[in-house]
């Protein structure tokens, strides 16, 4: 499955993003805190870089981050209309092609990142049920870029 997201991300790069910014890199709801009056602050910026923005667009759209709200697509709480619209409402522009691009490479950037668990799980040194969890998640991972690759109808 992931030689097939391989080839379909070589065959719908989008190119180059027209604007560069600073992307997260990790953004999702486990990176945020949030309080009575909205979001107070966004954690973990050791991923960050300068990049199309629609990587965290995508990110944040991947299944892993939706914990059982599958219909949610945005980390389980929205839909992608209402995330573009937001996006667009503090002026700017979501692209929606580049965002699915951006889910695909991140569904199967965590599916690698699981994998890699796994291996340091078996080979260590790090034996921890944490890494054994997390790395039996990447066939979770598959099922997500099937259902990405070939929706059904």
């Amino acid at each position: 499955m992931f030689e097939l997201a391989l080839r379909w991300l070589r065959d719908h790069d989008p190119g180059p993003s027209s604007e560069v910014t600073l992307v997260h890199g990790d953004f999702r709801h486990g990176n945020l805190i949030i309080g009575p009056d909205g979001v107070r602050a966004v954690l973990d910026w050791e991923l960050a870089h300068f990049g199309d923005p629609m990587e965290d667009l995508g990110w944040i759209c991947v299944n892993s981050w939706r914990f059982g709200e599958i219909d949610k697509p945005v980390g389980g709480f929205g839909t992608r209309e209402d995330l573009f619209a937001g996006y667009e409402e503090a002026g700017r522009k979501a692209d929606p092609d580049r965002v699915m691009f951006w889910e695909v490479m991140g569904t199967l950037r965590w599916g690698v990142m699981c994998c890699g668990m796994m291996q340091r799980f078996r080979a260590g040194p790090d034996h921890s049920m944490e890494r054994a969890m997390i790395g039996r998640r990447a066939s979770e991972t598959e099922i997500d870029l099937l259902r990405l690759l070939a929706p059904r109808a």
